[in-house]
């Protein structure tokens, strides 16, 4: 086992996001180094970010986003600290539970790009058509990424004229870690 029990846990507001204030995110110092298992997560959880530089791990769990270091993990998009304990307690078994199978998993330090907001809106229809619920497609792409809105709401883009488009805009959105439909 890697990682046995929490130091401390804290439960904070993090910096304002508009329209975010129902969220709260969480932050658990730990009493081991877990930065031996970065690689092995790195492969096993889909659009991971490895920062070699700054050795930390960042990925989407249950549609909140984590922050990995050597000895503290930080969790957003919390509802209160009974959740922040249950998902700290999740990440925790996934991390021993990598670490334990580490001999089955091909290590990865590739470092996977984090998507911007041009790159998704140049593959959007861009018809500010307000299907989506947002009134400009930029903010859609925002809510996007955010992941407060769902690729499907783009209802233009699952046009048969935007087939190419949607196709590559999917395989970006997958590569990254985002849920996205069968295309």
């Amino acid at each position: 086992m890697l990682l046995e029990r929490f130091e401390h846990i804290d439960t904070f507001f993090p910096p304002c996001h508009p329209g975010e204030a129902e969220w709260i995110a969480a932050r658990a110092r730990l009493m081991e180094d877990i930065s031996s298992v970065f690689p092995y997560l790195n492969t096993r959880m889909k659009g991971a970010v490895l920062d070699k530089n700054h050795n930390t791990l960042n990925f989407k769990f249950g549609g909140r986003g984590v922050t990995l270091h050597a000895r503290l993990m930080v969790v957003t998009r919390l509802h209160d600290r009974k959740e922040a304990i249950k998902v700290l307690g999740e990440l925790k078994n996934l991390i021993n539970q990598t670490y334990e199978h580490r001999d089955r998993i091909q290590p990865s330090e590739r470092s996977r790009r984090i998507l911007t907001v041009l790159e998704i809106y140049r593959l959007l229809p861009r018809k500010n058509c307000g299907e989506c619920g947002e009134p400009a497609c930029m903010g859609f792409v925002a809510k996007l990424l955010e992941e407060s809105r769902k690729i499907e709401s783009c209802r233009p883009l699952f046009l048969d004229e935007h087939a190419a488009s949607r196709k590559k805009l999917l395989q970006l959105l997958d590569e990254a870690g985002y849920l996205v439909p069968e295309n």
